[in-house]
């Protein structure tokens, strides 16, 4: 056995490739590896992955998190009741339209968006995650609607186990692909990739900057770092931009990174 098939970076791949191994495993190695190979930007990526991207403002997030998600209601109709009806962001308060869309931002640690892909292949059903500012949201929809007969219980994005799945599918395809960077610039006798050839590797598979040149070891030299981390903007809540609708809702941030934003699943 050589060294390219012993060490740090070999661990990696072959979790990465076992699809029976869970990331949290995988991601944890990749945390030492950023700090054997003195890259903060590994350790940043890797760390919020496994604890979640709460603070972090949706637009920062990498684009495998904002998953489509349509929009529906559970509602009582007089004697009637209707679950999972379909509406689209016209149907609700003005205010809201362009903050509420068919996409959801998932900011949980990846072992919790692996555990409800899970459930939800196990029972057949959807995620029901809940809206920031639903219970608002509802009564003003009742209200505007002028029926005395209607009360919409429930308003949540729905999210099918599929598109869970290719969330978590994305991070170990992303873990591969910064393995098989890595490989390509470093010679079979390295074990820990440099700070160049892991910011390199980095800005090829995290980034999609795929014009730079490929860097090798005779061109390393130093033990260097740098920290890409982003902070979260600062955005307001969307009740806070036009009509304030309650001093108790809480944040979209909040909702979906506890379990407080997962409803029971209802199915679809």
């Amino acid at each position: 056995m050589n060294r390219r098939q012993r060490g740090l970076l070999a661990e990696i791949e072959q979790e990465a490739l076992d699809e029976s191994k869970p990331l949290s495993s995988v991601l944890r190695k990749c945390v030492v590896l950023g700090g054997h190979s003195s890259s903060a930007e590994l350790r940043e990526w890797a760390t919020r992955e496994l604890r979640g991207y709460d603070g972090v403002a949706t637009d920062a997030l990498p684009g495998y998190r904002r998953i489509p998600a349509p929009i529906q209601v559970n509602a009582l109709l007089g004697p009637n009741s209707v679950r999972g009806q379909r509406i689209s962001p016209s149907e609700l308060p003005e205010f809201a339209r362009d903050e509420v869309r068919e996409e959801v931002a998932l900011r949980n640690g990846i072992s919790e968006v692996e555990a409800l892909a899970l459930r939800c292949e196990t029972s057949g059903e959807h995620a029901h995650l809940s809206i920031p500012g639903g219970l608002e949201l509802t009564r003003l929809m009742d209200a505007a609607s002028g029926n005395s007969f209607q009360r919409i219980t429930d308003i949540y994005w729905s999210v099918s186990p599929a598109a869970l799945r290719g969330l978590a599918d994305q991070v170990r395809t992303t873990v591969v692909e910064l393995v098989a960077e890595l490989r390509a610039a470093m010679p079979d006798d390295q074990q820990i990739p440099t700070p160049d050839q892991m910011e390199h590797a980095l800005h090829v598979v995290v980034h999609g900057d795929r014009a730079r040149v490929n860097v090798t070891a005779a061109q390393t030299s130093g033990s260097g770092s740098s920290s890409v981390g982003q902070e979260a903007a600062d955005e307001g809540p969307f009740w806070s931009h036009g009509r304030r609708i309650g001093a108790a809702v809480v944040g979209l941030a909040t909702l979906i990174g506890t379990g407080a934003a997962l409803w029971p699943l209802l199915g679809k």
